[in-house]
């Protein structure tokens, strides 16, 4: 419950913000109050903006309560920056504008943009941002910017400040700069003249000490994000030019980035990446000294026990597990203009070791998959280490940079510390062109004994980077909690209070993101320590990193993968304690909308979470211990009379196509609302894309015998739904499917008791997973049988229905059928089947695609791309559209989600364009509502284009 100031700050805010975006309820601030540290804060208010003049009212009205403030993109900040116990202020999902210059020189984004985002708009120019780090597909622009996060690539000539041109600031007080923008830099000239004169007065006094601009300017030669941007001051006169610059890697301490203006790279596509494996550090670092002249993109270091964390990873050389404890590795990449100079640039590298000791000869792939291969497990190496970890631990990365040339030296002084302090099971790994080393060990924040023993080796490390090698304790992961107490140890007195000045000139009041670069407590880094409790086995691996995010259909509306996890952890725990039962019945009672009704358990959140963890198997158990006994002998009725169910649907789906006929669109939509308020939201919604029912499949044919054979399993729901009004087809899918194939010259062979068939999910899905796995074993025995036991292919025209039987084979009966036995959903079907025995004519027109979830699990995507791009002259395939969140019948029964996750679609899409294709008649029915043009199954396409090369 908020009170006092937060109150007076609630209320006046709700003047101008909706209330659905002034959060203050326990399960959500909880939630969304979590980044990737390892720290815990709660905020007591969340507001989530939508533009710059929400920032401005908000930072007025904490100014004028001096109520502290926190901003925050994607929350993949290590070291605590984005956190709060007061007010957290969360980016909206209307920061996605940017802009490109006429030769793509410069680019510029809103904060919300993800920086894997800004460089697909890049691509087609051949450039991209200097800033790569490892979260790139997650983490937004405005915390790359506010953390100056560099990389693998871009080193320290190639990040935020180095290639930053412009930007839009907004400060404490509401008052904003935009240095692209003559006016408003005259203008705030003319009106904030005492913080110029205070700027211009600190750039005179470091400019005048040779002793102190020397030691900057050298600091600043190695990666460091170690308190605020000093170098500013010795690289640049113009005030203008120094408070833009200082706000790189201010962390939200000196005001808001709305706009950041990038100067862009070249991106070289050729590229050629080796994995070199050294007989020690000592080798490796000589390795280093003379990759740093070669042509190199990036060179990263790991040593043996970062190689023991991913040795038993799916595709890894075997050899890693074989290799002796004293090795190390490099995996560095190369990249050139055209083949022909990147092999020269290989030879050279190659040739360049060759008085350097090596464990296997060097060589280099080309090859896209082994090359992305290596690079993913490299980027996940933190949150696997973190998966390895004893449930109810943390993982701690911490970040520090040497001078290249003592490395070596460097990381056998810290396999050292790790040795003293006993954390035996350490990994390092790091940008070895910059000395920039990471290194990760687990830590029990359970135990004070424990606590004290992390307190003890963090002392030892920043005296170690400090007084030994001068180097920098925080390279790239910004400064944060964890290593504010450190900040004057590193820099010393003198620059240490003009770090403190230049926090007083932009935040007289200490209201912005107080505690996180500068702070006076020695012991912040020990306080505020985050939970991970045991909650279940599917999720206890989760670090809570934040990767997986990018992927969810419900992040918008309600909670994200992390989100869950976060909540069910505390839920977990207080179920564990019983310290505060009202606090969790509260929770218990929120999670279950926010957590459980409106989670689509599309498991695409696994694909991008390093360990593969998949919240929507979590939420599926859940789903199972809710199930009644009653709704399951309602399932157990529904699953063994398949036949009438489907048909009752026909008829249903015929009966309200009629209404919609007579009465219109208008008044069904009316009607349909009508309902479902009054039932409160019990009644699902109807929209204008709900098909009429199917047309009846008729499984015998005459005079259809061919030397090509396949078995086709029509989904329940293609049996069951049929066309749209608005579609263009005249046929159901199972008519148009089974035309096509015999197109094609197959014979079509249907599976006996059709009627009854269902692969199950749509009662998995829901919790039942007993009549779910009847239902898909039954189908399976039906196909081993129709199918001469596996001897014919198989088409599902569904794919999340050969998703699901795949699920189920491979968790269930593994062993069950042999490598002849193929299922396939339609994107690989027609790729491996069709394309060779049909002729293909391309539609002069644009199209837009829609890959499934499943689809992009089963690494489709680029197949139905291909597929797609035969078929039309322009293909569309939106990049910011993942998931459509229809997940089964949600699409009808929680609308929110499936408009959630569409927002992007229909602006994504060109006006001449007018069909839509994917594979999944439900998604298709949100896809459509979505875009205002319809969508069919990609089969539909591929009929409507193509021509038999041998009439049947």
């Amino acid at each position: 419950m908020l009170t006092g100031n937060y109150l007076d700050l609630f209320n006046q805010l709700k003047k101008k913000n909706p209330q659905k975006r002034l959060i203050h309820n326990e399960l959500l601030t909880l939630a969304y109050g979590t980044d990737a540290s390892f720290y815990r804060l709660i905020p007591k208010l969340v507001v989530q903006v939508e533009n710059d003049d929400e920032v401005i009212y908000v930072l007025k009205k904490c100014t004028d309560l001096k109520l502290p403030v926190t901003f925050r993109a994607a929350g993949t900040s290590l070291s605590g920056q984005s956190i709060s116990d007061s007010v957290l202020v969360m980016l909206g999902t209307s920061w996605n504008k940017f802009k490109i210059n006429e030769d793509a020189s410069q680019i510029s984004l809103q904060p919300g943009i993800i920086g894997a985002h800004a460089n697909l708009f890049l691509a087609a120019y051949n450039k991209k941002i200097g800033p790569d780090p490892a979260s790139i597909n997650s983490a937004m622009i405005g915390g790359i910017a506010a953390n100056n996060a560099s990389g693998m690539c871009c080193g320290t000539a190639q990040n935020s400040y180095k290639t930053l041109s412009g930007m839009k600031i907004i400060f404490h007080d509401g008052s904003t700069l935009d240095t692209n923008d003559e006016k408003s830099k005259r203008d705030f000239l003319n009106s904030h003249g005492e913080i110029i004169s205070r700027i211009t007065s600190l750039s005179e006094q470091i400019k005048s000490n040779p002793e102190l601009a020397d030691r900057i300017s050298r600091k600043f030669k190695m990666k460091n994000t170690t308190g605020f941007s000093l170098n500013a001051f010795v690289d640049f006169a113009d005030p203008i030019e120094i408070i833009q610059h200082l706000m790189i890697g201010s962390e939200g301490t000196l005001g808001f980035i709305s706009e950041i203006t990038y100067n862009t790279l070249p991106e070289l596509a050729d590229k050629a990446t080796s994995l070199m494996i050294f007989p020690d550090l000592i080798c490796t670092s000589k390795a280093v000294a003379i990759l740093k002249k070669q042509k190199v993109e990036a060179v990263e270091l790991m040593d043996r026990a970062a190689l023991h964390s991913i040795e038993n990873k799916e595709g890894m050389p075997v050899y890693l597990k074989e290799l002796d404890e004293c090795v190390a590795s490099l995996l560095v990449e190369t990249r050139s203009v055209n083949s022909a100079l990147l092999q020269v640039q290989v030879d050279e590298i190659i040739n360049s070791l060759n008085d350097i000791p090596k464990v296997f000869p060097i060589s280099f792939t080309t090859d896209k998959y082994e090359f992305n291969k290596l690079w993913d497990i490299r980027k996940g190496l933190f949150p696997s280490v973190g998966a390895m970890r004893k449930t109810g631990t943390t993982v701690i990365i911490e970040d520090v940079c040497f001078a290249v040339e003592q490395l070596a030296e460097a990381v056998a002084d810290l396999q050292s510390l790790f040795k003293k302090h006993h954390y035996d099971d350490a990994i390092i790994f790091g940008h070895a062109l910059e000395g920039n080393i990471h290194f990760v060990f687990k830590q029990d924040f359970n135990v004070d004994s424990e606590i004290t023993r992390y307190k003890n080796f963090i002392d030892d490390v920043t005296k170690l980077v400090v007084k030994k090698y001068d180097g920098s304790l925080k390279a790239e992961h910004g400064t944060g909690r964890n290593m504010a107490p450190f900040v004057e140890l590193e820099w010393g007195s003198e620059a240490y209070q003009l770090m403190k000045e230049i926090k007083s000139i932009f935040d007289p009041k200490g209201i912005l993101n107080p505690g996180v670069i500068l702070n006076s407590d020695s012991t912040a880094h020990i306080k505020n320590l985050k939970p991970l409790p045991s909650a279940n086995s599917i999720i206890d691996k989760c670090i809570e990193c934040g990767f997986c995010e990018i992927n969810c259909p419900s992040k918008d509306l309600t909670l994200s993968p992390r989100q869950r996890i976060v909540a069910w952890r505390e839920i977990s725990r207080l179920q564990t304690t019983r310290e505060d039962p009202i606090l969790l019945e509260t929770l218990v009672d929120e999670f279950d909308y926010y957590g459980n009704q409106t989670c689509a358990t599309d498991g695409l959140c696994a694909t991008s979470c390093p360990v593969e963890i998949n919240t929507g198997n979590l939420i599926k158990e859940l789903r199972v211990e809710k199930t009644s006994s009653t709704a399951n002998t309602i399932a157990d009725i529904l699953a063994n009379n398949m036949k009438g169910i489907t048909a009752s649907m026909r008829g249903m789906l015929n009966l309200v196509g009629i209404v919609h006929t007579i009465i219109g669109t208008t008044a069904m939509e009316f009607i349909s609302k009508f309902l479902r308020r009054i039932s409160g939201s019990k009644i699902p919604l109807w929209n204008k894309y709900m098909p009429h029912g199917a047309d009846r499949i008729k499984t015998t044919s005459l005079n259809q015998k061919t030397e090509l054979k396949v078995v086709y399993f029509p989904s329940c729901i293609n049996r069951s739904m049929g066309l749209s009004k608005h579609s263009d087809e005249k046929k159901s899918l199972t008519t148009t499917t089974y035309l096509l194939l015999r197109k094609a010259g197959y014979e079509v062979i249907y599976p006996n008791n059709l009627s009854n068939l269902c692969c199950g999910m749509a009662f998995a899905s829901k919790g039942f997973k007993k009549q779910g796995d009847a239902k898909a074993k039954e189908l399976i025995e039906e196909l081993q049988k129709i199918s001469d036991n596996g001897k014919l292919p198989i088409l599902f025209d569904m794919s999340p229905c050969l998703y699901r039987t795949k699920e189920y084979l491979s968790n269930h009966q593994p062993n069950k059928f042999s490598d002849q036995f193929k299922i396939y959903e339609p994107v690989e079907f027609i790729s491996n089947f069709l394309m060779d025995k049909l002729i293909f004519k391309k539609l002069s027109e644009t199209i837009v695609i829609h890959s499934t979830c499943s689809n992009t699990k089963l690494g489709l995507t680029e197949q139905l791309i291909k597929i797609s791009e035969a078929c039309a002259e322009k293909v569309i395939n939106p990049y910011n559209v993942g998931c459509c969140g229809w997940a089964g019948d949600r699409g009808f029964t929680y609308p929110e989600l499936n408009e959630s996750a569409l927002m992007n679609l229909k602006s994504s899409i060109s006006d001449d364009c007018k069909h839509g294709y994917s594979t999944s008649k439900t998604c298709e029915i949100g896809l459509s509502l979505h875009s205002g043009i319809n969508y069919e199954s990609i089969i539909n396409l591929v009929d409507k284009c193509t021509d038999p090369k041998v009439i049947s």
